[in-house]
């Protein structure tokens, strides 16, 4: 990994998915500089990579954050679709209309977003809905990436047919509804879908589908449409 700091301001790179030193690893870049590093990825699952730089709650605020797949020595059952969500939280100082908006510090240490997301826009996938066929499985790979809410993954008429916790590839769960998703944790989970229709997937803690962290499954070619 070769960190090139572009930017004003010193960064850096935390990897989850690391058995490494921090202080060695992930420490600060200064701006124009370079820095290498490496870490053999043993422990599969779906992990978080963010900025580690002092505040570390504005770096990651400021969307400086990723998803890194593992994939286990024995592969996972076979999925018909694969798709990433990497769920967070925007505190903003304005409404970005008459100018762009920028980070509110205040809003952030007291966690009030003003939107929550999948993949950094809200309502992406009810627009845009993630597609399937009817008796396909699907794959999730979900990191809350915060900084500091956690994501309650659901998929609304339907039950996860595995569902593998916290980034946990050794067992899985089966016949769960929902479940818990920390700041800076992952899992993976799997739906097999009959039926054709509109299936939301969305944090089940409501506020967040209000802020915009829900999207679509559209199984097959229904008609109509579907909000949550």
């Amino acid at each position: 990994m070769t960190l090139t700091n572009g930017g004003a301001i010193p960064h850096s790179i935390d990897f989850h998915a690391a058995r490494i030193a921090p202080n060695v690893a992930f420490r600060d870049v200064a701006p124009g500089e370079s820095f290498t590093f490496r870490f053999v990825a043993n422990d599969p699952g779906v992990f978080m990579y963010h900025c580690g730089t002092k505040p570390v709650l504005a770096h990651i605020a400021n969307g400086m954050y990723g998803a890194l797949i593992v994939d286990p020595a024995t592969p996972l059952p076979k999925a018909d679709h694969e798709y990433v969500l990497v769920a967070s939280e925007w505190y903003m100082n304005s409404d970005g209309i008459a100018a762009p908006a920028s980070l509110d510090m205040q809003k952030a240490r007291a966690m009030m977003p003003d939107w929550t997301t999948f993949n950094g826009y809200a309502n992406q996938y009810v627009t845009h809905p993630l597609t399937a066929k009817p008796g396909e499985t699907t794959r999730f790979y979900v990191v809350a990436a915060g900084p500091t809410l956690d994501t309650n993954f659901h998929v609304v008429g339907t039950i996860f047919e595995r569902a593998w916790p916290n980034a946990d590839m050794t067992h899985f769960q089966q016949g769960v509804q929902t479940v818990a998703v920390p700041a800076g944790g992952g899992a993976v989970f799997d739906v097999k879908i009959d039926g054709e229709g509109l299936y939301p997937f969305v944090s089940h803690a409501f506020a967040h589908v209000d802020l915009g962290q829900v999207g679509l499954l559209k199984v097959g070619n229904p008609k109509g449409t579907m909000s949550h």
